[in-house]
């Protein structure tokens, strides 16, 4: 870690009795979005295991995610409670330093991995909805995840040996020392970051705008894709402040306050985006007014599956006869032996959405004309 005598002269004299602070936001802030993110991956885990049985690599990649998240939250807020990273640089002991880069350099990477799992979740979730129409989107889809995988273990190398030696980067030093431009390296990679975010982001707008969705769905899918930006606004505000840090004559403590508050946004709104569509089945078994709010007189239609794995048509009925008429599908159905089998079964003509272990690409399906499984898929996703 190098700094300059200069910078060091222009420095007040340190205060390490009672600094001045960013004060608690990062720690609060943390707090609340980490449990609304196990919250909301709890529920999604719950319901592809044991409501609509359809565990799928979206699910395995968003686990993942929560790894290095968590392991992120715990470093963070180990650098800001006992390391001095919410105050001054002036005010910070000299026998911290060390251990306070090393954090920051963990955090870097930590928040790769998990930031580049929670888009190779969002990728996946993408892939099981396109229908056989829509083979350029898939490949593009294809080739979004090997280019941000190799991204973030290209990140993760020059992280690790942007200087020679590597204990380099923590050393305090007032000689320039053998490191790659840092600035350069972290404003590159957060350009790709927010690339990568819009591009996940981007990528299913092409299908939805082709679907004829009433105005609930059409509200869901807006939310859906206004907090998929405020997930790329966060990574801008993140880049920005990577650039102030990285300035040589830098108050890095100081000036990566908003950094951690951007990161933290950016990485759990991205995991609660992701996870949000999957919990659908819960709410259509557990609180089905939730989401069977369409007027008395609307028309629903409803699903059932074969043993080929088709969908074929029940009837259609009211928002008042849902729960009746879905009543007496209850009493027929077959025994399976198993009270949570049968529960799955019931959930899922309850939320009028069949899922199947196969993906939607792979299932057969009764003829139909381009794009309207890929309809279907949204439509089950967002009702």
């Amino acid at each position: 870690m190098y700094i300059s005598v200069q910078t060091l002269e222009s420095w007040p004299a340190p205060n390490y009795v009672d600094p001045q602070t960013r004060g608690n936001s990062v720690i609060v802030i943390n707090s609340i979005l980490y449990g609304l993110v196990l919250g909301v991956v709890g529920l999604r885990i719950f319901t592809r295991t044991c409501i609509s049985r359809s565990f799928g690599y979206d699910d395995a990649f968003i686990l993942l995610a929560m790894l290095p998240t968590t392991a992120f939250v715990a470093v963070m807020l180990m650098a800001q409670v006992k390391y001095g990273w919410n105050r001054h640089a002036w005010d910070v002991l000299p026998s911290t330093v060390a251990i306070g880069e090393k954090l920051a350099l963990a955090t870097q990477i930590l928040f790769a991995v998990a930031s580049t799992c929670t888009r190779l979740s969002m990728l996946f979730l993408t892939r099981r909805i396109l229908a056989a129409g829509y083979r350029r989107l898939q490949k593009l889809t294809t080739f979004a995840m090997v280019f941000m995988s190799a991204d973030c273990l290209i990140f993760a190398v020059i992280c690790v040996f942007q200087c020679r030696p590597i204990s380099a980067y923590w050393t305090l030093s007032f000689v320039p020392q053998h490191c790659i431009s840092e600035r350069i390296h972290l404003v590159i990679q957060g350009s790709f970051n927010i690339a990568s975010d819009f591009c996940v982001v981007l990528i299913p707008i092409p299908i939805v705008l082709k679907l004829n969705l009433p105005l609930r769905q059409r509200i869901i899918v807006a939310l859906l894709f206004g907090a998929g930006f405020v997930v790329c606004f966060a990574g801008i505000v993140r880049t920005y402040y990577l650039y102030r840090i990285t300035d040589d004559n830098r108050d890095v403590t100081w000036d990566a306050y908003p950094v951690w508050l951007g990161s933290a946004v950016e990485l759990y709104l991205g995991i609660v985006c992701c996870s949000a569509p999957p919990t659908k089945p819960f709410f259509a078994c557990y609180v089905p007014k939730l989401l069977f709010t369409a007027s008395h007189g609307s028309q629903n239609l409803t699903y059932t599956s074969s043993q080929n794995k088709t969908f074929n048509p029940i009837h259609s009925y009211s928002s008042r006869e849902r729960e009746v008429n879905a009543g007496m599908e209850f009493e027929s159905l077959p025994e399976r032996g198993d009270s949570m089998k049968k529960r799955s079964e019931i959930c899922k003509t309850v939320e009028v959405e069949i899922e199947v272990e196969q993906s939607w690409v792979d299932t057969p399906m009764t003829p139909r004309t381009p794009g309207s499984s890929t309809a279907e898929s949204f439509m089950k996703l967002l009702h």
